[in-house]
């Protein structure tokens, strides 16, 4: 062998050494990949547990965003239809007839908009139930829906259809407020007949009679004014004791829910609309062009906002004329809705002393409209230290039949 030929022998020899690993580096090579493999693993596993809670969220408080956009939307086409009437005085009586003379002119409405704190006290929403089972707020009004029944099929056809040609202005009455109960009356029969237990929850509920149906027209509920127009009678029974969906006899709101009996003449009024719905806290406002905070809401600096009185401003106030607040819808109105999760819901619903500091929570506060703001925070602390999972939905409503005039 040449001297040439050992140079290439042996230059293969040393590439052939130099392209190897040895076991030192493969191994660190191996450990560094696998660092890597954690590292990426950990991350991609955060990624999809965030991933995973963040869709949960947005899926459990979905049925509240949706029952609050309903609920706001609605509110916002409340109406109470106002006219001025000429009060009159009786001048004399004869055989002819009675004399009267005409006086200056007010405001008048045979419709009614109220709302406030559930129950508790004399100006309360309902008569009956207590602030554990109705906590916070409720709001009761007429509004142009022109939401009807069904109607007889026509000849030949087998199907109801809804009489609504030409009728979409009619007035239905509204309401939303939170009960506590079980839902016995709304689920489909076959779960009685299955013992499948019964699911207790805070739930938004709505009444909404249909317009044919509307009980402030009827004559045992209809609103019945002095002659004077400031005192009222049968004031907020037309959603306190309004009559069943079958024109039966009268029953308190909280027992006209049955709907898993329902047919197409047959539709109860008062129906839950969404489940693990806390509280709704309602303020009545004043638009705050040229305002400060304190005088937006001193319409009703307690929440309670009745369209038949003549309000807390009474009729001293300049702004407001002779009949203070009485007949007028209030230019905005401030919702807010508390909504808990699903796990929270199941937890008050074992844990009765749970539900009832829970309740105790809401109640306790939002009796006043100038401690707003410290009462919200306050009951964010408290569900934060009961580890209860929450989200707030506020919104200003104007609402757009308010017409404001002395």
């Amino acid at each position: 062998m040449n001297s040439h030929s050992k140079k290439t022998f042996c230059s293969r020899r040393y590439c052939a050494k130099r392209q190897a690993f040895t076991l030192v580096e493969l191994m660190v090579s191996v450990s560094i990949l696998v660092i890597l493999m954690l590292v990426v693993s950990s991350f991609v596993n955060l990624v999809q547990r965030t991933w995973v809670r963040t869709n949960s969220n947005i899926s459990q408080f979905r049925e509240a965003r949706l029952a609050f956009d309903a609920m706001t939307r609605t509110i916002s086409q409340a109406t109470l239809n106002t006219y001025w009437q000429a009060g009159t005085v009786e001048l004399s009586k004869n055989a002819l007839g009675t004399r009267f003379q005409g006086t200056s002119y007010r405001r008048q409405s045979e419709l009614q908009f109220c709302c406030g704190p559930t129950v508790g006290g004399a100006t309360a929403l309902f008569s009956t139930g207590t602030a554990a089972n109705y906590p916070g707020h409720g709001v009761f009004f007429q509004a142009p829906l022109g939401v009807t029944g069904l109607i007889s099929p026509p000849a030949g056809e087998s199907t109801a259809v809804a009489d609504t040609q030409n009728m979409v202005n009619l007035l239905c009455g509204r309401g939303y407020f939170v009960a506590w109960g079980d839902d016995s009356s709304f689920r489909p029969q076959f779960l009685n007949t299955r013992n499948v237990p019964k699911r207790t929850r805070f739930r938004l509920m709505e009444f909404s009679p249909t317009a044919e149906k509307n009980p402030i027209y009827s004559d045992a509920y209809r609103l019945s004014y002095s002659d004077d127009g400031l005192s009222v009678e049968n004031s907020k029974d037309w959603f306190r004791n309004a009559t069943d969906s079958t024109g039966g006899t009268s029953a308190a709101i909280e027992q006209t829910t049955d709907t898993e009996s329902e047919d197409a003449s047959n539709r109860e009024f008062t129906r839950p609309i969404a489940e693990n719905i806390l509280a709704l806290v309602i303020s009545p406002r004043l638009a705050r062009v040229g305002r400060n905070e304190a005088e937006t809401y001193k319409i009703a600096p307690s929440y309670n906002l009745d369209s038949t009185s003549t309000g807390a401003v009474g009729g001293g106030d300049d702004e407001f004329g002779p009949q203070g607040t009485q007949h007028l819808l209030p230019p905005l109105l401030q919702v807010t809705m508390v909504a808990l999760d699903s796990r929270g819901g199941e937890r008050l619903s074992f844990d009765t002393q749970l539900q009832s500091e829970v309740a105790q929570m809401v109640t306790s506060r939002f009796n006043s409209a100038a401690s707003y703001a410290t009462d919200l925070k306050a009951l964010e602390d408290d569900l934060i230290e009961k580890r209860l999972a929450y989200r707030v939905f506020t919104s200003a409503i104007p609402l757009r039949q308010s017409r404001w005039s002395k």
